[in-house]
């Protein structure tokens, strides 16, 4: 069994849709991204590092000003909730090593779709702070699942089947 997986070393914390963390210490983050995107943040040589799980591109176009909900939900303000703080750990964000995973559209969706618009908005957002992605993997039709190390910044990924899910038209997954 692959050691990454086995249930020895760091904590593993899953992060479902909506959630984001900042880790100081020794963590194994899962995410599980179809459409939507993670973005993980590390600073070299001081075993800190970041990561959320978005679902939609941004928090204005989606939601209604009078509505609450997490700012991870939102790849914009969950990136700018994660420099915040991120700064506030006292992490130079100039030194950050930055990588964007998910985005996956489904082939009717092409390239307008939801996934596209996630990916889209993780790298302008990005861009906007003067901050450079080391690394990425975006897009095309397979969900992906992410393992993230925070205290050493390595991202273990694997691609998932298209298969629908048992029981599920391709139309319903």
């Amino acid at each position: 069994m692959n050691a990454l997986f086995s249930l020895e070393g760091p904590p593993v914390v899953h992060l479902g849709i909506g959630e984001g963390r900042v880790f100081e210490g020794p963590a194994r983050a899962h995410v599980l991204l179809g459409s939507c995107v993670a973005v993980t943040f590390h600073l070299p040589g001081h075993g800190l590092g970041a990561t959320f799980h978005a679902l939609l591109p941004s928090r204005e176009e989606y939601l209604r000003k009078d509505s609450g909900g997490s700012p991870f939900r939102f790849v914009d303000t969950a990136i700018e909730t994660m420099l915040a703080a991120l700064s506030r750990a006292r992490a130079p964000l100039d030194r950050l090593e930055i990588k964007v995973f998910g985005g996956a559209n489904s082939l009717v969706q092409g390239e307008f779709g939801i996934g596209q618009k996630n990916v889209r908005a993780a790298f302008s957002t990005l861009a906007r702070r003067g901050l450079r992605v080391a690394a990425s993997n975006v897009g095309g039709t397979r969900g992906r699942k992410i393992v993230f190390l925070p205290a050493t910044g390595e991202v273990f990924m694997k691609t998932l089947s298209e298969t629908p899910v048992r029981g599920m038209t391709s139309a319903q997954s």
